[in-house]
């Protein structure tokens, strides 16, 4: 709880990490609107930056959770945390505008077509989920410091964020949004792979029998 002391002598330290990270995660957004559709070399844009959220909304789940099991490590390392997921929800933003920009040149039709919309759809879930988590990782750093004895000074922030029952009602939503977050990243990634792969593996199943029976029939 909240150590007890004049409120007229305690200000708001905006500086606080609770305040900054905030405000990281809404600059966060600017990724949004962005659309990236190539790179160095008329590459496209989209695989090159789809390995950044690949790499880090798992690591950022995992540690998580596991910082909810050791509330000490949060306390400790909940800033850099908070950062790691910030630049991950962005790139999140990044590749699913890159990800429009490169569907939109393919013109795909059939099953390759209906996997890339699929894959689309997950990634646009995906994305709300971990931006919930990112909020939710932000507001569970907060009420563990402050119900440790760090309040922040500014009043509605404390009362909310103070008690035990509070922090233990984040604490496992931030568990189940780091599964949900977990096996979205695993589905999307997943009908991505087919939308790529699929149709190239069929191909190179499919394309030899025409050839030996024309060779067949030659002899």
């Amino acid at each position: 709880m909240i150590k007890s002391g004049d409120p007229s002598k305690r200000n708001v330290d905006w500086r606080r990490a609770e305040f900054v990270l905030t405000a990281l995660a809404f600059l966060g957004f600017v990724t949004l609107p962005i659309r990236i559709t190539t790179i160095y070399g008329g590459l496209p844009a989209h695989p090159l930056f789809v390995h950044v959220p690949v790499i880090l909304i798992p690591s950022t789940i995992v540690a998580a959770i596991v910082f909810v099991i050791r509330p000490r490590w949060l306390v400790r390392y909940g800033i850099a945390l908070a950062v790691v997921s910030i630049v991950a929800m962005s790139s999140v933003f990044l590749a699913m505008q890159a990800g429009a920009a490169l569907r939109g040149e393919l013109n795909l039709q059939g099953q390759a077509a209906k996997l890339i919309s699929e894959h689309s759809q997950a990634a646009h879930i995906l994305a709300i989920v971990y931006v919930l988590f990112t909020a939710t990782l932000i507001l569970t750093f907060a009420a563990q410091r402050i119900s440790g004895g760090m309040p922040t000074g500014l009043g509605i922030v404390d009362s909310l964020l103070s008690s035990r029952p509070m922090l233990t009602a984040l604490r496992v939503v931030l568990v189940l949004l780091s599964l949900i977050a977990g096996y979205m990243c695993f589905r999307t990634g997943d009908l991505g792979a087919k939308a790529v792969w699929q149709g190239r593996i069929q191909a190179s199943h499919v394309a030899p029998f025409p050839i030996g029976r024309s060779a067949l029939r030659d002899r």
